[in-house]
């Protein structure tokens, strides 16, 4: 079974991420969120996807759902249902600090700074 992200980018082909969007009626950020795993439509919008895709609705719920939730992924596989495994967040080794060496102290790239909130009563 493939995820839900991977369906959407086969089932997109050679168009672009709008043009793709638009034949969903969907916002070009929500689709790109989708193929990457970030964000998960409703069953409303699986099944609309799936109808404008003539794709089989219960396939999409299939990944959608064991995208959302590694246990019920378990489950499936524990009943002899083949579930990929989720996608790693960083396909970079974990650095290893050598004896005696202080470990250099950079943000990840991956990281979004948290944002800081500013009143219009502040002075700075």
């Amino acid at each position: 079974m493939m995820r839900l992200g991977a369906i959407l980018r086969r089932a997109r082909g050679k168009d672009s991420r709008v043009q793709f969007a638009r034949k969903l009626g969907l916002s070009y950020t929500f689709v790109r969120a989708m193929e990457h795993g970030l964000r998960f439509p409703s069953d409303k919008v699986l099944l609309d996807i799936a109808e404008r895709l003539g794709e089989d609705p219960e396939n999409l719920f299939l990944a959608a759902y064991c995208d959302r939730s590694a246990h019920l992924a378990e489950v499936l596989k524990e009943r002899g249902i083949a579930i990929p495994e989720p996608a790693k967040e960083a396909d970079t080794p974990e650095p290893t600090a050598e004896a005696g060496a202080a470990p250099e102290a950079r943000p990840s790239s991956t990281e979004t700074p948290t944002p800081r909130v500013v009143r219009a009563h502040d002075p700075f």
